[in-house]
């Protein structure tokens, strides 16, 4: 039988002696009856054997240097982890006194030396006995105050499910009656909604039908706007051309004033047209390659671009679902109003995107005047300007346009900006965006 298993079966002996002779002989014995001894020769070294791995039963000298048997046991009662370790003493003193104070500390027993080997096992088989018994005890007691614990919990969980069954049944019943009104009530919201359902269709149709009228009606108005607009200014440069010579400057300036007001209201009728058209295209989205739409708006840019001396650059941009007409216009937007509100320096534009979650992020950057914070929202919306037409020329519409375009492709437009520290415009175009 290997020592484990003798120390499991039978106990783990700690003798304290400061003898040699002793220790020899209480070892070899406690050995050959099965037992694991541990032998030490003073108190603090029994002390250290204890904290580090707990015996059995200690079988403790008295008259010990330094340290003797009382002081031992009385610093292992007050340790949690060595109180219930059982402490016989063995001690060549036999005075009444001496067996008292051995109880006193708390030993369990008191062996006078010489002592008879047979009877320092029978004491030790009986402690170790008591001990285990002590043990059963305890633990007997813990797992019955588990069980009445557990009898009584479940004693009050049948009593809440108790009353919680009584309160579903009166809960079901209210519901049952509950269901039927509501059927009641569930009926003759379906026939309203039918009701409101036939009524909103037929506000669709006439809703559909006031927006093709308006639609042309914006489109005659345009045509009918433009010719008289087209003849003013026709005359007015001719009067400009053939009486220059022959009016003062102050006519001259209001003959100049009239050609400016009739070219800047034709550019805000055609604004207003083209605005009015996006998002009521017919064309399908489809794949469109933003590397060309970026090079087509460049293109219609070339004129403004070569008078700024205007930089403008961009990465390697993704295909996307798109109405190219449509994207090249969003793009020619934003680079062309990048170059607009410059500062003194050339401006440098910079278009790029990158993938981002389930779509595309681009950004249309600039080392222009910039936008303050409170501006921001507004510039998106029809006839919003920042500047008057002498600083910056234009109708208020572009930005109106581009959101209608990023809208129309299932995405959202923003713009992060600082007075005098540029801008760059936002917009997100989805990976699987389909007509709407």
């Amino acid at each position: 039988m290997d020592n484990n298993l003798q120390e499991t079966l039978l106990g783990n002996i700690l003798v304290v002696d400061d003898t040699p002779e002793n220790l020899r002989l209480l070892s070899t014995m406690l050995s050959q009856r099965g037992y694991v001894p541990r032998c030490v020769i003073n108190g603090q070294m029994a002390l250290r054997a204890c904290n580090s791995h707990p015996p059995d039963l200690i079988l403790l000298d008295i008259m010990m240097p330094q340290m003797n048997g009382y002081e031992v046991c009385q610093h292992l009662k007050l340790d949690a982890k060595t109180r219930d370790i059982p402490v016989i003493f063995i001690s060549a003193k036999d005075e009444v006194f001496d067996k008292v104070n051995a109880f006193t500390v708390g030993g369990v027993d008191y062996i006078s030396k010489p002592f008879q080997f047979e009877e320092v096992l029978a004491r030790i088989e009986s402690h170790l006995t008591l001990r285990k018994l002590q043990n059963q005890l305890k633990e007997q007691n813990i797992l019955l105050q588990q069980e009445i614990s557990s009898r009584l919990a479940v004693e009050k969980d049948l009593q809440e499910k108790n009353l919680i069954l009584q309160k579903e049944i009166s809960s079901r019943r209210a519901v049952e009656k509950a269901l039927q009104e509501q059927n009641l009530l569930l009926q003759q919201e379906i026939f309203n909604r039918e009701c409101a359902e036939s009524a909103l269709l037929k506000s669709h149709q006439e809703l559909a039908r006031y927006n093709a009228e308006l639609e042309q009606f914006a489109y005659v108005a345009s045509h009918d706007l433009q010719a008289p607009l087209a003849t003013i200014v026709s005359y007015a440069q001719l009067l400009e051309k053939r009486s220059k010579d022959k009016l003062d400057s102050q006519a001259n300036k209001f003959i100049g004033n009239i050609v400016y007001g009739c070219m800047r209201m034709q550019n805000l009728i055609d604004d207003l047209l083209e605005y009015s058209r996006f998002g009521r295209s017919d064309k399908l989205l489809q794949q469109t390659d933003c590397n060309q739409v970026f090079e087509q708006a460049i293109a219609n840019l070339q004129g403004v671009i070569r008078d700024t001396e205007a930089v403008v650059c961009s990465s390697e941009l993704p295909v996307v679902h798109g109405e190219i007409s449509q994207l090249v216009q969003l793009f020619q937007n934003l680079v062309g109003n990048a170059i607009k509100y410059r500062q003194d320096a050339p401006p440098v534009v910079s278009v790029s995107a990158c993938k981002h979650q389930d779509h595309w992020l681009f950004s249309v950057s600039d080392n222009g005047i910039g936008i303050a914070q409170q501006h921001q929202e507004r510039i998106f919306k029809i006839f919003q300007r920042l500047h008057t037409q002498k600083e910056y020329s234009g109708t208020g519409i572009g930005l109106a346009i581009c959101q209608k375009i990023v809208q129309r492709h299932g995405g959202r437009i923003w713009v992060e900006s600082e007075p005098g520290q540029g801008s760059t415009f936002r917009f997100t175009l989805n990976e699987n965006t389909f007509d709407l």
